[in-house]
């Protein structure tokens, strides 16, 4: 499958943009969200969203892939968790030619909490790149896992060991050992 840089993405942005006949609000979750908001590095296969506005702009889709020669695939995501209140913490990101879309990302510490459900070391390598761009506080995190993902649906001592993971890979044993304590407190 084919892999999109941040620069094809904002390339194919910028030609859907200009297929716009109105203006188009775009949460944008996953990998496009950290390459385009939090500078990740790593590639993405697609443009997923929290939202579904492209449901009638196949035309317009159709017509930026053929003058950017980029067939990203843009899709609402089937299944995606986030915090319970990510969408009021919401940033914008602008990128340059673009006007009518209206592109918003999930903050970077409900992004890297998105990523961590999974536990896949691509997804924890962009945490690790989104962190040591914009630094994430521990503390921040472990508040909105133990506050605001009690819904998702998995495994809980699953999400609770790939939080560890996460925590070990950016904070290393001193983050993990207040991880740890964090999660024994919400046992007891």
């Amino acid at each position: 499958m084919k892999r999109y840089s941040a620069r094809q993405l904002a390339t194919f942005l910028r030609a859907l943009d200009e297929e716009l006949e109105s203006p188009l609000d775009v949460v944008l979750i996953g990998g496009a969200a950290a390459a385009l908001a939090y500078q990740a590095t790593r590639t993405t296969l697609d443009i997923d969203t929290w939202n579904s506005p492209f449901d009638d702009l196949s035309q317009a889709i159709h017509r930026a892939r053929e003058q950017t020669g980029l067939t990203v695939p843009i899709e609402h995501a089937g299944v995606a968790d986030a915090p319970y209140d990510f969408e009021e913490r919401l940033q914008s990101v602008e990128l340059p030619g673009v006007t009518r879309l209206r592109l918003r990302v999930p903050d970077k510490h409900d992004l890297v909490l998105m990523k961590m459900i999974r536990g896949y070391e691509n997804d924890l390598q962009v945490a690790w790149e989104i962190h040591d761009r914009h630094g994430l506080d521990l503390e921040v995190l472990l508040e909105r896992y133990l506050g605001e993902m009690t819904h998702v649906v998995a495994d809980p001592r699953k999400l609770d060991l790939n939080l560890l993971a996460l925590v070990e890979r950016l904070f290393g044993e001193p983050g993990v050992a207040l991880a740890e304590r964090h999660l024994r407190l919400r046992l007891e």
